[in-house]
């Protein structure tokens, strides 16, 4: 090993080599300092001619300074033509920086200008360039001759071509600009040339956000006809941007799609939205006056201070199947927790949230927009607002756990009944172990409720106004003994579970509308609730006992399975029936429900659960659900059944499927399935097939549904949808 402190001019040359490759360009100064650093040269063989003119080091040649080295098979410094030449596997390395390499490398000019050959280099976002000679200028761009890009990995043999390349006489890397320019270029796809052009240009993957086109969508529809969609995308700053996509289809006029996101110091923003002039249309075709139509779907969040944020989402349209005409379902915000209730209803929300260890304090005001064209805006409530609060009491440990609620809302309506409560409650709770490993849980609470509420008929006439407040208290326990017996092939568990729990019970003059009370159903989940209740209006009064059993398998060996059986009931002792028919409730013997879960691991999962008639055990819901993923086959199914006659449903047999089948390692067949059982009808269906590798995602989508929307009939599409990993995406 050689440390050569006083030769600084080849090293100069070096770090100018490193410049060609990576684009940099090294001010005098900034040479001049980094020849002061120690330099470490490094081969078998180093020698100079007898005029001195002439170093040459060969044989595995290293040179290295800071975290900047350059390697090849020889490395030759010509003092008086100041030229320095790399010869044979060049790798250039700066930092953690991607290597460059070349078969040999000349540099002249005072080190400013140079030449390679055989070169190639990587780029961030996977990209990669090649070329058979570069030239890089004094201005800091580089040239490169018969040249190609592409983001795929490349066989060292050569024999496979990559899925994709840009293949270009000349090919320019603009350092001021940060884009790259071809000339006479063409795309290939697997070593076929299938577009050509005499000038192109795309942001350098190394550099930030750049504006231009993005890879457009096709799409075929029944409804809309041939659609193309060309998407641009406008940097306006380093935290703001805005994606404006022309959407032309050859049926209606075009509709102009638009997305706006920006970052703040505390949060962020994100609008999207569209707008047209047209007519509505039906299955039949358009209808109406042409007028200006669109919708848009905005939300943001923002810090206030820590643990506390604020939050708004605003989702309108022009008319309620606007969204459904034009296939952009995909742009309504369901992050909502009431967006996700109901499908067919649009949130406009401002909600304040905050939480420590300590408390929770949630505020919200809300309205609804349909998107069901036979439902009446002015029917929907107006909620202004609705307020939660809880607050964990600081208690001993050997006191166990109490929190305190406080809940409010105001609800108003243009059109039907309006509706105000005020909550307070506090509970408490204390889990003890006994001897044996028994578990025994007491808990209490109590609550006060305050009402007011206006009844009206269709006419919007006012039939009462009530004004009421209710207080209620529960309290119970809850035991399990849970069982082990380990085994050579696993470990079983026996857990038995009871809870006794007592509740007051409520007068005529006390019960509330239902405003904020879904209808129940009893199932796995809230057999054991302390309130069964499902919202704060209704109530589950009397006294109840509930049981169930619960058997697993812990397997040891793959070829077994984890396996977990729930079965239980709930009795009641005391008071009248809260809940009404379909509920699994209304008898004083409850129906039964039951749970199974068996899981192979990543290669089969199975799920059922269902609830069965107290009496016949005939089965009156059943939800199923079903994964497995074995060798090129991955899929999973869902089965859902209401037979309970109790209950309303728009759909009572169901079954949703998909999955998909690996052909190849990059090509896949994909297909999704909703088909009402009861009807014989598959609602939906899409069929894909997908190529996918290092460097492409490449789609053909064939989407058919079937669901009368309105005046919306079936529809069919077939898409195609291409992605360049880093060449026109965001």
């Amino acid at each position: 090993m050689w440390s050569i402190e006083g030769m600084k001019l080849p090293f100069r040359t070096m770090c100018a080599a490193a410049a060609l490759l990576t684009g940099l360009m090294f001010a005098n100064a900034a040479t001049a300092q980094e020849g002061e650093r120690p330099i470490y040269l490094d081969a078998i063989e180093i020698e100079q001619n007898r005029e001195g003119n002439v170093i040459t080091a060969r044989g595995e040649v290293s040179v290295q300074s800071g975290d900047r080295m350059l390697f090849a098979d020889e490395v030759e410094y010509r003092t008086d033509e100041d030229r320095v030449i790399a010869r044979g596997n060049v790798r250039l390395h700066d930092g953690d920086m991607p290597a460059q390499t070349a078969e040999e490398i000349e540099l002249t000019n005072e080190w400013s200008e140079a030449m390679a050959t055989g070169f190639a280099m990587l780029m961030d976002n996977n990209g990669r360039a090649a070329s058979a000679y570069a030239v890089r200028r004094s201005d800091g761009g580089v040239t490169l001759h018969r040249a190609y890009y592409t983001a795929c990995d490349l066989c060292e043999d050569s024999r496979r071509p990559p899925t994709w390349r840009f293949r270009a006489r000349e090919v320019v890397q603009d350092p001021e600009s940060e884009m790259i320019y071809y000339r006479d270029v063409r795309l290939e796809a697997f070593g076929v040339p299938i577009f050509y052009s005499p000038v192109f240009a795309h942001a350098d993957p190394s550099a930030p956000r750049r504006s231009g086109f993005l890879i457009p969508t096709v799409d075929l529809s029944n409804r809309l006809g041939f659609v193309y969609q060309q998407p641009y995308y406008h940097v306006m700053s380093p935290h703001r941007d805005l994606v404006v996509t022309p959407m032309v289809m050859t049926e209606y006029n075009p509709v102009v799609r638009y997305e706006y996101r920006q970052r703040f110091w505390s949060g962020a923003i994100r609008v999207r939205g569209s707008a047209t002039y047209e007519q509505e249309f039906d299955r039949d075709g358009g209808f109406g006056d042409s007028e200006l139509r669109g919708h848009i779907a905005g939300s943001g969040a923002f810090n206030i201070a820590p643990g506390w944020v604020w939050r708004f989402n605003v989702q309108l349209t022009s008319d309620p199947l606007y969204m459904e005409r034009y296939g952009l379902r995909g742009d309504a915000d369901r992050d909502s927790d009431f967006a996700r209730l109901n499908a067919r209803l649009l949130p406009t929300e401002i909600n304040v949230r905050g939480r420590t260890r300590q408390y929770f304090a949630n505020a919200t005001v809300m309205g609804f927009q349909s998107l069901a064209d036979n439902i009446d805006d002015e029917t929907l409530p107006i909620i202004a607002p609705i307020v939660e609060a809880e607050y964990r009491l600081p208690l001993p440990g050997w006191a166990g756990f109490a929190n305190a609620r406080a809940s409010g809302i105001y609800l108003t309506r243009d059109v039907g009944n309006d509706y105000a409560r005020a909550t307070g409650e506090i509970d408490w709770s204390r889990n003890f172990t006994l001897p044996g490993g028994i578990r025994v849980s007491p808990y209490a609470g109590a609550r006060g409720d305050a009402y007011r509420f206006t009844r009206t008929n269709a006419s919007g006439v006012t039939l009462e106004t009530r004004e009421f407040t209710r207080t209620m208290a529960n309290a119970g326990v809850d035991v399990s003994w849970p069982f082990l017996r380990p085994g050579d092939l696993g470990d079983t568990i026996l857990a038995p579970r009871i809870q006794l729990a007592s509740s007051t019970a409520l007068g005529d003059d006390e019960l509330a509308p239902g405003e904020d009370s879904l209808n129940l159903e009893l199932d796995v989940s809230n057999l054991f609730a302390r309130n069964r209740a499902n919202g704060y209006d209704a109530w589950e009064e009397g006294t109840h006992l509930n049981a169930g059993l619960t058997a697993s398998f812990q397997s040891k060996t793959r070829y077994l399975p984890d396996t977990e059986l729930f079965v239980g009931r709930s009795f009641r002792l005391d008071g009248d029936a809260s809940f009404g028919p379909g509920s699994g409730l209304d008898e004083e013997q409850s129906d039964w429900v039951a749970q199974l879960d068996v899981n192979f691991g990543n290669q089969f999962e199975l799920g059922v659960r269902g609830r069965f008639d107290g009496d016949t055990t005939q089965a009156n819901r059943i939800d199923a659900f079903s994964r497995v993923s074995i060798w090129r086959v991955r899929g999973d199914i869902t089965y859902s059944l209401v037979d309970d006659a109790a209950v309303t449903t728009r759909v009572r047999e169901s079954i949703n499927l998909g999955g998909n089948f690996r052909v190849t390692d990059n090509w896949f067949l994909a297909y999704s399935a909703v088909r009402d059982l009861e009807r014989g009808v598959t609602r939906k269906q899409d069929v894909s097939l997908i190529y996918r590798d290092e460097c492409t995602d490449l789609r053909i989508i064939y989407d058919q549904t079937n669901y009368d929307i309105g005046n919306l009939g079936p529809s069919r599409s077939i898409m195609l949808q291409v992605t360049l990993f880093s060449i026109g995406n965001r």
